[in-house]
């Protein structure tokens, strides 16, 4: 493929329509063109042309001065030759080897191309802005995800510790689950004696300097949240299911009895499910905490393809599906539709795990950040009330105006407050004694003298109210970012609104 400069990207940039302010092109420097313009551009382009269109358009004589910028066409060719120029670019773009326009169009149309058209006036800075809130969110997200990972690995090795299993369980073949050709327990095993030589592992290293065997506590502490995952899953069944079902009773609201005696044949099918779709779940936090920790975009999590002028528009990685299902009337089903039934009933779960709330009651079926995020929510909300993970994703969201738009106000002397609160509650506990002027007016007794100096000592109390309120200076904080221009997209992609944060709670 063709590498550029970083005068030659910002050229590229602009020449897309892309806006830059003055010190921006300081600032592009610092950043990737790659973890910026290129991660987040489906959040600002309006519109994107495929080759094909792009021919039509020439052919049709339009957007002919748009294209030629864009692709950088010089003016000597002609607009007979442009749509050849702009295919040779493109290839030269791709490391593509065609030699005819035929063949170019041909390993073009392979690629999937779409040629990106951003709205007049589209700001460099909005794609940094959109970059360090993501950056943001997810070493907010990763610091808890990691909670749920360690909470996963603790629940291993209890289990294992209560079976008293040998020490040198994880790399004895016998334990894992061979019989089904699909089985990844080879690869498990591999990656548990592949961590055996890990020498950067202290505890690893002191075992094997011992010529010890390095026990299944130690190895367990050493795998990463999907690794953990699929060791577990990779178990002989019986091992497996129970570990997961101590899972599903440690982070949800159910509390599953491992043994099945007394049971009826529709309750272990209903606990077989519960525990196979929350295990369905920790694979799905696995993965997304490795996107955290290589930095990935998270906005698209889950997104396989994009096409803005598509119908549907997006199509999803997960859950799996067949794609020559066929149902029982002999129809064949879209990989669409079978993610949508098995996401309604991962939805219908989640009620269960962690009770009907307005999310898991009305939301979509479909499996974007909205629904991880919310998954990590309750499961950490569970097991620890006292989590700030609300808190903190609430002032993420707020400090770069995303969805939701930050306005504080704070005081500069918190002193004033209670000052001014303990005046206010001396004007509930002041007593008029109005019974007793009463009384006194009846008997025709004297009351004036008393009254003016109760008088005197109510507008005593609001004079002070007065003068204490004038005093206090507030300021309002709001986020230094305007309106997020692409946060209609941005809602399109992750399912996260200004409700979202509502409806979670």
């Amino acid at each position: 493929m063709e590498t550029n400069s970083t005068n030659k990207l910002i050229i590229i940039a602009e020449n897309k329509g892309i806006k830059f302010l003055r010190g921006d092109k300081v600032l592009f420097k610092k950043y990737s063109y790659f973890q910026v313009v290129n991660a987040y551009k489906n959040l600002f382009a309006y519109d994107e042309d495929n080759i094909d269109e792009i021919k039509d358009n020439i052919t049709n004589r339009v957007k002919l001065d748009y294209y030629r910028k864009s692709f950088q066409i010089k003016d000597e060719i002609t607009d007979n030759y442009l749509y050849e120029a702009i295919c040779d670019r493109i290839c030269k773009k791709y490391g593509l080897s065609g030699k005819t326009l035929q063949e170019k169009e041909e390993q073009i149309k392979i690629i999937k191309y779409h040629h990106h058209i951003y709205n007049p006036g589209t700001l460099y800075t909005d794609f940094v802005r959109m970059y360090k809130f993501e950056h943001e969110l997810r070493m907010m997200l990763l610091k808890y995800t990691l909670i749920v990972e360690e909470s996963v690995k603790n629940i291993f090795i209890s289990y294992l510790n209560d079976i008293n299993a040998e020490p040198n369980y994880l790399v004895n073949m016998d334990n894992y689950n061979t019989n089904s050709l699909k089985s990844k327990s080879f690869d498990t095993m591999k990656l548990i004696i592949d961590k055996y030589d890990n020498q950067k592992s202290k505890p690893i290293k002191r075992k094997r300097d011992q010529h010890l065997i390095v026990p299944y506590w130690i190895i367990i502490n050493e795998l990463a949240m999907n690794q953990t995952y699929y060791a577990i899953a990779n178990l002989n069944s019986s091992d497996s299911y129970k570990i997961f079902l101590r899972c599903l009773n440690f982070f949800t609201q159910l509390n599953l009895s491992e043994e099945n005696r007394g049971k009826s044949q529709k309750q272990i099918k209903y606990e077989k499910r519960m525990v196979n779709n929350f295990k369905t779940l920790l694979c799905y936090l696995g993965e997304f905490r490795n996107m955290l920790a290589h930095n990935q975009p998270i906005y698209c999590y889950n997104v396989l393809n994009y096409n803005i002028n598509g119908n549907p528009k997006f199509e999803y990685e997960l859950p799996m599906a067949n794609p020559e299902y066929i149902d029982k009337k002999g129809n064949k089903v879209s990989i669409e539709k079978q993610q949508i039934n098995i996401m309604g009933s991962l939805m219908n779960s989640l009620k269960e795990y962690f009770g009907s709330d307005n999310f898991n009651s009305n939301n979509s079926t479909k499996l974007d950040l909205s629904k991880i995020i919310y998954i990590l929510y309750k499961i950490l909300q569970h097991i620890d009330k006292n989590t700030n993970f609300y808190s903190e994703l609430i002032e993420i969201y707020s400090k770069y105006n995303i969805v939701l738009s930050k306005s504080i106000i704070e005081v500069e002397n918190p002193k004033q407050i209670d000052e001014l609160k303990n005046i206010i509650s001396e004007l509930f506990t002041f007593d008029m004694e109005t019974s007793s002027f009463i009384e006194k007016i009846e008997s025709g007794k004297a009351y004036k003298m008393k009254l003016k100096a109760k008088e005197k000592q109510l507008k005593e109390i609001i004079k002070q109210i007065n003068s204490i309120s004038k005093n206090i200076n507030v300021n309002e904080i709001k986020s230094k970012y305007k309106h997020f221009p692409a946060r209609k997209r941005y809602t399109e992609f992750t399912g996260i609104n200004a409700s979202f944060f509502t409806n979670i709670k």
